[in-house]
């Protein structure tokens, strides 16, 4: 984990409580080791959460335990949240990525409200950033898709942005961290999965230094971006007066920034 960039984006607390997503994989496994290695020197205490999606059966099982009994032997304390995010896709008349990704979240911000939690982490990579930058270019999205995953959004923070999955497993082999592998991740079934197992896999055989290539890319976009919002921010800030805006200085904006004022 990048300490520079983590500090760059003022994620890591001087004091407070540091709630870690944890599902029990590669990722998250190593988000919760490095943060608990952070703990003591910046001060915070870190806390568990994990979220059962009900769609795997006994492995949904078996994931929810290991966190628990990994956490418990470390004496991290761990909440344990679920829903049967199949039910909750139908009624919604929304898909099942979605839908896990809202019920999920849903837990998060809840378990950090009840315990006073600044922060929560959760362990997206600098190869989950790279496929969501390029799931977002195939559907045409505009520069803010193309930044990917934001490191901090609201109380949520990525540390790991920067980090890749090579990363990730050289750690964990050699500090002898176990973790759980969800079989959902081998499947073609998701677009995800296509891009992760069919398309980086190219790019990579095209560029060897892609992986640090993407995570400079997406540092560089997300900073263009910043400055765009910045300068709609201004505009807004110095031209909005009882609910009106000035249809001829907002004529006047370049389109990158009008956009941005109308969102």
């Amino acid at each position: 984990m990048d300490i520079d960039f983590c500090e760059k984006h003022n994620m890591l607390p001087k004091d407070g409580i540091i709630l870690c997503a944890v599902s029990g994989g590669k990722d998250s496994m190593y988000l919760l080791e490095t943060l608990r290695e952070f703990a003591p020197e910046y001060g915070f205490e870190l806390r568990c959460a994990h979220f059962d999606h009900c769609l795997r059966g006994a492995e949904s099982d078996r994931d929810r335990h290991f966190v628990e009994d990994y956490c418990q032997k470390r004496n991290i304390p761990c909440y344990i949240g679920s829903e049967d995010v199949l039910a909750f896709a139908a009624g919604n008349g929304m898909g099942t990525e979605e839908a896990a990704r809202f019920l999920r979240y849903k837990f998060l911000e809840k378990t950090a409200d009840e315990i006073g939690a600044c922060r929560i982490a959760t362990a997206h990579t600098a190869d989950d950033n790279a496929e969501t930058m390029l799931f977002n270019l195939s559907r045409g999205s505009g520069l803010k898709g193309i930044c990917g995953i934001p490191p901090v959004r609201g109380k949520i923070i990525r540390p790991m942005l920067q980090t890749t999955s090579a990363e990730v497993l050289r750690y964990l082999a050699e500090k002898g961290i176990p973790y759980v592998v969800d079989s959902s991740n081998l499947e073609d079934a998701y677009t995800r999965n296509k891009i992760r197992h069919r398309v980086i896999p190219e790019l990579r055989d095209i560029s060897a230094t892609f992986d640090k290539n993407i995570i400079r890319c997406a540092e560089l976009l997300r900073e263009d971006e910043e400055y765009l919002e910045s300068q709609a921010k201004s505009f807004v800030q110095s031209n909005y007066f009882e609910g009106t805006l000035s249809a001829s200085k907002f004529a006047e904006l370049p389109k990158p920034v009008s956009a941005r004022v109308l969102i």
